[in-house]
């Protein structure tokens, strides 16, 4: 009987010493000042864009994008021909959540960098780039032409959204009105004239 009382008091003793005193969040990852500023900051730009996306949802209910530019949050893109063009770099896909938000992607040192001609004559002359045929450069003492800069320009831009991501064969991708009117602005055709969605697509056909 001793024993047997020896043995249920060692249990007693043991069931005391794991009294779980429960508090929530006591091993929650802490985060610096910088962080959850940074998180915060996140939050309210996706919150945002998301807003913008709703209304620019309900507006295309109403009225197509040809028929003027409400559809443009960042202030700097134009209608273009079709609406498959016309949408701004705000609603692009590929536009990763954490690109600062300061109105376009065309106003950042980034893009700037992306559509610098050296940037371009060197992505061109890359050996391991998938060209579907290769080209030569058209321009005087074989540099890129104009026309090659447009659209090569295109192609880094896209190569920089999908970051890494390869095409399948037939698909394809639009690149938003903003970005598109800055690679013209940059590297204008002559006559002014422009093709649309065609000529972007003319550099995936040989690119």
């Amino acid at each position: 009987m001793a024993e047997q009382e020896e043995y249920y008091y060692g249990v007693e003793e043991d069931d005391e010493s794991f009294i779980f005193h429960g508090q929530p969040y006591l091993f929650e990852p802490e985060y610096s000042e910088a962080e959850l500023r940074e998180r915060d900051e996140r939050a309210v730009r996706e919150r945002r864009r998301a807003d913008e996306a709703a209304t620019a949802a309900d507006l295309a209910t109403t009225q197509p994008r040809t028929a003027g530019s409400w559809w443009c949050t960042c202030r700097c893109c134009e209608v273009m021909p079709t609406e498959v063009e016309i949408f701004c770099c705000r609603e692009w896909e590929l536009l990763d959540t954490d690109t600062p938000d300061t109105g376009c992607l065309v106003t950042t040192k980034q893009f700037s960098s992306l559509i610098d001609k050296a940037v371009l004559e060197t992505f061109f002359h890359v050996p391991k780039i998938n060209w579907s045929r290769r080209p030569v450069p058209e321009g005087p003492d074989g540099r890129l032409s104009t026309k090659q800069c447009r659209l090569v320009a295109y192609r880094v831009v896209l190569e920089w959204g999908l970051k890494g991501e390869r095409l399948g064969r037939g698909q394809r991708r639009v690149l938003p009105s903003c970005v598109v009117t800055a690679i013209r602005k940059e590297y204008p055709s002559p006559s002014g004239r422009y093709h649309g969605f065609q000529e972007a697509e003319e550099v995936f056909r040989i690119m």
